[in-house]
């Protein structure tokens, strides 16, 4: 047995766990929960409120569609005046 004046310091170890989030299984949820829901609501309150998911998904869609095509235009753009200028 050997005799040391110093305690060496143990490896530090870490309980991590990831956790790992599901948005179509979340908005499953939740359009299931509110399907239940609907029972005691009144009808046309529930479609306005599915409706309005609906256009926010879609205008987000719309939206980063539209970014797309400006993106493109600006490149073919910029690309058609190097030629003119550099490559005549």
């Amino acid at each position: 047995m050997a005799l040391t004046f110093f305690k060496t310091p143990k490896n530090k170890q870490f309980n991590y766990k990831p956790v790992y989030y599901d948005k179509a299984k979340e908005e499953r949820e939740k359009r299931m929960k509110t399907a239940f829901e609907e029972k005691d609501k009144d009808y046309s309150e529930a479609l306005r409120e599915r409706m309005d998911m609906r256009w926010r998904r879609n205008s987000l869609t719309r939206t980063r569609k539209n970014s797309n095509i400006r993106l493109l235009a600006v490149l073919v753009a910029l690309a058609s005046l190097f030629y003119f200028i550099f490559l005549r």
